[in-house]
């Protein structure tokens, strides 16, 4: 056999080895991420490796300093007692989320778990120059107050608009006025990172779904509300569905009635009917934890509730209609509706959507809080350490 034959079919037997480890390693690491803590026997199991190929693929991972290992604390485990493997906090990741009054910028390790997070009110709604120097202000001094073995491996971006996912790109942010904005080449070149951007109701339900208290939400809704309007992401089967072009899940913009010009151009979208200022003190009641009285609302606090849950059950019915989701999360001032308007919104829901599918579906709010588009956008910086951790 010639040599270079000989050669080419040893390369491509190397080439099918290193492959199969590298899914294996993204696998095992994908694992720890989302579970947040698990013993190397239970990753075994999940992945169906072996118990030495399983050993081997965590300690690369500790070496690469993307996982840690800890002995188990439980004493009454039968045999020797598995280590548990954990996300390490050495690779991080940095989410930015502009909006009408205000860029946060937060600073994330694998796992979901926020470490800090810096909030900057801005004067004006910033323009993308605005929100790209305020960032980059930002990212430099979180870069600046970590230890030589943490390193930000990239960064995501939540935009409130239509995002073309692959080029990172902003074609419309209604709100903040974006047009066309080269958004993830213009952050990059002013921090020397990776970026990542995509739009917010998107990174929100990647976020809730991934690491939100939810049972049973491979088929779910996830809408934000928030300063720069209501947008919904779709998690299908347990993927995102985003379109052609990432641009899916716009359910700010779908008709609900009313006359109200928008933002986007259009009449009578949901953004202009429900609204977070009308809600502000139902909102910072729900906040403080200190519960809600039904009892203590205003009448015109009720009239609110009722006028708003009518047309976001329009909008909701649709979707309901349309891709029979198991559950819904309210995310941002939409949790007010979970919260303190639960009877008026089954109501609408009712009277806006098909039986059979709307008895199949749970109306709740986010648990994730104010970190909901922060872990999501985090989440984006660290797709292409979880789908190659040897890279």
């Amino acid at each position: 056999m010639p040599v270079n034959q000989t050669e080419h079919r040893r390369a491509t037997r190397a080439g099918a080895t290193d492959g199969v480890r590298r899914r294996n390693l993204s696998t095992v690491l994908t694992l720890v991420h989302r579970h947040r803590a698990l013993s190397r026997s239970e990753l075994t199991r999940s992945t169906g490796l072996s118990r030495s190929t399983t050993k081997d693929l965590v300690e690369e991972l500790v070496a690469r300093g993307l996982v840690e290992e800890s002995p188990a604390t439980s004493a009454a485990q039968v045999g020797r007692p598995s280590p548990i493997v954990r996300p390490a906090h050495r690779v991080l990741a940095i989410a930015v989320t502009p909006e009408v009054d205000a860029v946060t910028v937060g600073l994330v390790a694998m796992g979901g778990t926020v470490i800090d997070v810096v909030r900057r009110p801005t004067e004006r709604i910033p323009t993308a120059a605005d929100t790209v120097a305020i960032a980059a202000d930002a990212i430099a001094d979180i870069r600046g107050k970590l230890t030589d073995e943490q390193q930000v491996t990239a960064v995501g971006v939540a935009v409130p608009g239509l995002v073309h996912g692959p080029e990172s790109s902003v074609q419309l942010a209604p709100n903040l006025d974006w047009h066309d904005v080269e958004i993830g080449q213009m952050l990059s070149a002013a921090t020397g990172l990776p970026v990542y951007a995509a739009n917010d109701a998107n990174a929100g339900a990647i976020a809730e779904h991934l690491f939100g208290n939810h049972h049973n939400a491979d088929h779910m809704i996830y809408v934000n509300g928030g300063p720069s309007g209501i947008g919904a992401g779709f998690v299908v089967a347990g993927g995102l569905l985003e379109g052609v072009a990432g641009y899916a899940g716009e359910l700010g913009h779908t008709y609900v009635g009313g006359r109200e010009q928008c933002h986007c151009g259009s009449v009578g979208c949901l953004e202009t009917e429900v609204r977070q200022a009308p809600l502000a003190r139902l909102l910072a009641e729900i906040d403080s934890d200190a519960g809600t009285d039904p009892f203590a609302h205003t009448h015109a606090e009720r009239d609110v509730l009722a006028r708003q849950a009518r047309s976001l059950a329009i909008a909701l019915g649709n979707a309901i209609n349309m891709l029979n989701p198991s559950l819904i999360v309210l995310g941002g001032f939409l949790r007010v509706f979970p919260a303190v308007a639960a009877t008026v919104l089954h109501d609408e829901l009712t009277r806006r959507s098909m039986g059979a599918p709307r008895n199949l579906v749970r109306a709740v709010p986010a648990t994730l809080g104010a970190d909901t588009l922060v872990i999501g956008a985090a989440e984006l910086a660290f797709a292409p350490v979880l789908s190659d951790p040897g890279r």
